[in-house]
């Protein structure tokens, strides 16, 4: 099965407005090394572009999870992948890219678990965190909208009451949506390198299970240099800090 959008330089194009300056300049040279094939010269150039240009830009996190992928390193593929998707969740490619180097991973599974929020609040699952914010701005100034024009019509009061208390559900099911995505997103990670986890965060522990290169996990707590993470099936354990890359 070919990665459909590795030979694609749809986010390529878009550097000249994407960057200005001196990222531009590493962003233009990464696509010549990638297309020539030098895929860790594509990479560290990517990464310059990121220091460089002070800014997150899923084009580029998209192109850098590309030459990862083509460089042999799984974990940091599926990490600059995962954060290209959260700023453009609706993107294709990302989202094509990224289901293709999950089934690179070694045992995954497409849903070991499926969160209980998704019933309520999955509907806002394609939206970015800026689009969200947005949205629940938007929602209460609208709440506010309809108070004024509840009150300018001259509306009985039982019937002011119920337009803005429907406006405001609206507006705080807007907001309780966008507070659970953006708890849900706190501790996300990426397994960098295979490896072994503990039932305590010492390497005379005995192994709990083991994590492969490029795995999903949550990040619940650090204790000098180690970390206690829990898989997408809910067991917990600890790994070393530097084995896994916060998304």
């Amino acid at each position: 099965m070919r990665m459909k959008l590795l030979v694609s330089l749809f986010f390529f194009g878009m550097a000249s407005w994407v960057f200005a300056g001196q990222g531009e300049d590493f962003f233009a040279q990464a696509v010549q090394k990638y297309q020539a094939g030098d895929y860790p010269a594509a990479v560290s150039l990517n990464e310059r572009v990121l220091k460089d240009a002070g800014v997150e830009s899923a084009a580029v996190y998209f192109n850098l999870g590309n030459s990862y992928f083509r460089a042999g390193n799984l974990g940091k593929s599926m990490i600059n992948y995962l954060r290209a998707e959260r700023l453009a969740p609706r993107d294709g490619d990302i989202r094509a890219n990224l289901v293709f180097a999950r089934q690179a991973v070694e045992q995954y599974e497409s849903e070991k678990t499926v969160s209980s929020h998704s019933r309520w609040f999955g509907v806002f699952s394609s939206l970015s965190s800026g689009e969200f914010k947005w949205l629940a701005l938007l929602s209460f100034m609208l709440a506010g909208v309809v108070w004024l024009w509840c009150l300018y019509v001259s509306l009985p009061l039982k019937r002011v009451i119920l337009w803005t208390g429907l406006s405001l559900l609206v507006a705080g099911y807007i907001l309780v949506g966008f507070s659970v995505h953006f708890f849900d997103m706190l501790g996300r990670a990426v397994i960098l390198t295979k490896t072994e986890a503990r039932f305590e965060p010492s390497t005379q522990a005995t192994v709990y299970f083991k994590l492969p290169e490029g795995e999903q996990i949550r990040i619940l707590r650090h204790k000098e240099g180690w970390i206690k993470v829990q898989r997408l099936d809910g067991r917990q354990a600890w790994i070393l800090e530097n084995t896994a890359g916060i998304i």
